[in-house]
């Protein structure tokens, strides 16, 4: 059964029941059953993909700002995130962090301070593009579609680097404690 969606700057698709664009705010119901009426400012949303199949932007560029994306530069801009949260994996990330953390517990209460730092490190660097798994090889030739794809894969990396790392952390606290 077709809905209709929200796209999202930062690539998320809301589904939901009803949406009506008023003059600064979106107003819609989710799917999920509770028809509690939400809004979203419409400077996050990129479109409305209706149930018809009709689309509405609702993105609009800065004509004073040379940067900012047109609105089909920003449609593989958002193509990119989606893409990368569907296909980056990176584990072999989350088992340095888990070994960084449980080594920074060493520290005591200064090993805190290593999570963070890993994570930081670790996502100043952004992924070989051409080594990644995307929905069409030829999208990696567009440089919106890259920056998209590897804004979402560096926030992937910091995150999970800094998640994995407070656990190693905690774990390792735990398991020092018990030996000592």
């Amino acid at each position: 059964m077709a809905q209709d969606s929200l796209v999202l700057i930062n690539g998320r698709v809301i589904v939901v029941k009803s949406v009506d664009l008023k003059d600064y705010t979106i107003a819609y119901r989710k799917m999920d059953g509770k028809s509690r009426l939400k809004t979203i400012d419409p400077e996050r949303v990129f479109s409305i993909r209706y149930r018809d199949g009709s689309e509405k932007v609702i993105y609009t560029s800065d004509s004073m700002d040379t940067e900012d994306f047109k609105p089909e530069e920003m449609r593989m801009f958002i193509l990119g995130e989606q893409d990368a949260h569907k296909f980056y994996r990176n584990n072999l990330n989350k088992g340095f962090g888990l070994a960084f953390g449980a080594g920074g517990s060493l520290l005591g209460f200064y090993g805190l301070a290593v999570a963070p730092l890993y994570g930081s490190i670790v996502g100043a660097f952004s992924p070989n593009m051409e080594k990644q798994k995307v929905s069409d090889k030829n999208l990696i030739l567009n440089p919106n579609y890259r920056e998209g794809y590897e804004r979402k894969a560096r926030d992937r990396k910091i995150r999970n680097g800094v998640i994995s790392g407070l656990i190693g952390f905690v774990a390792g606290s735990v398991i020092f404690n018990l030996i000592y």
